[in-house]
């Protein structure tokens, strides 16, 4: 049984780090899916270049459609080109190397030794700024990642801790499949998006395992900044109403 991990890139020419992604690509057991989300500079030849000399897939969006429906896509193209019954997680990654080959191989491991009974569902990163680790993160980001899960964890103690952190395996079952078949809502905050769909469809929380990272680091040019941050609060209160009310997600205008 394998893993897809999802890559959304968009503009990453400047920064892509061709022997980072080498040594991912290698040295971790998954099968990574770039995916070019209407980039305009050199990504889509970097990225096709690439997958044709490492064991990785890559396909190109024809406009930018976010990181969130990058992802979603990039999940229903891998879902269409492989046979699913030989998927055991789908997964999505940051295109910024930000994440260690250690840290990522840590948490693909989980998939197939689950450390709790019942089973995780879902295995995410988190950047847990504990002792001996080296976690360096921008204090902005950091607090609206904290508000994010804070806000959302009223009433539901079942959010994570770290809501935000771009490494993240989910089961491939039924319920997650459902998921993840129509476009999202929201465009930086999907993952919890869709643990809201699953508690909808399944009536219970997705089980998610945190798995603390060894070393994280912000990395110049990231696509979140203080001017989302409207954006961010209209979708947390978008997925807080749909908490409350336990109703379904409607596109909303962006």
């Amino acid at each position: 049984m394998s893993v897809v991990l999802v890559v959304p890139c968009f503009n990453e020419a400047a920064r892509w780090d061709d022997n980072y992604w080498t040594t991912m690509v290698r040295e971790t057991d998954a099968t990574y899916f770039f995916v070019d989300d209407g980039s305009t500079d050199g990504t889509p030849e970097i990225l096709t270049a690439f997958a044709s000399r490492n064991s990785a897939l890559t396909t190109h969006l024809p406009r930018n459609v976010g990181k969130a429906e990058a992802v979603r896509q990039g999940w229903q193209e891998a879902l269409r080109a492989q046979d699913s019954r030989n998927i055991s997680a789908l997964g999505f990654m940051d295109a910024d190397g930000a994440f260690a080959v250690n840290d990522v191989a840590r948490l693909l491991d989980l998939v197939n030794t689950p450390p709790t009974d019942p089973s995780p569902e879902a295995w995410w990163s988190s950047r847990v700024a504990l002792a001996g680790r080296n976690i360096q993160r921008n204090m902005w980001r950091h607090y609206v990642g904290r508000v994010v899960a804070t806000y959302l964890s009223w009433g539901e103690p079942s959010i994570p801790y770290d809501t935000q952190s771009g490494l993240k395996l989910f089961e491939l079952n039924s319920d997650f499949i459902c998921t993840i078949r129509n476009p999202f809502v929201t465009r930086w905050l999907f993952e919890m998006e869709i643990l809201i769909r699953f508690r909808q469809l399944a009536g219970r929380p997705m089980r998610v395992w945190e798995m603390p990272l060894l070393s994280w680091f912000d990395v110049a040019g990231s696509k979140v900044t203080r001017r989302e941050s409207t954006r961010v609060a209209r979708e947390l209160l978008l997925l807080k109403r749909a908490q409350r009310r336990g109703s379904r997600f409607t596109k909303q205008g962006s």
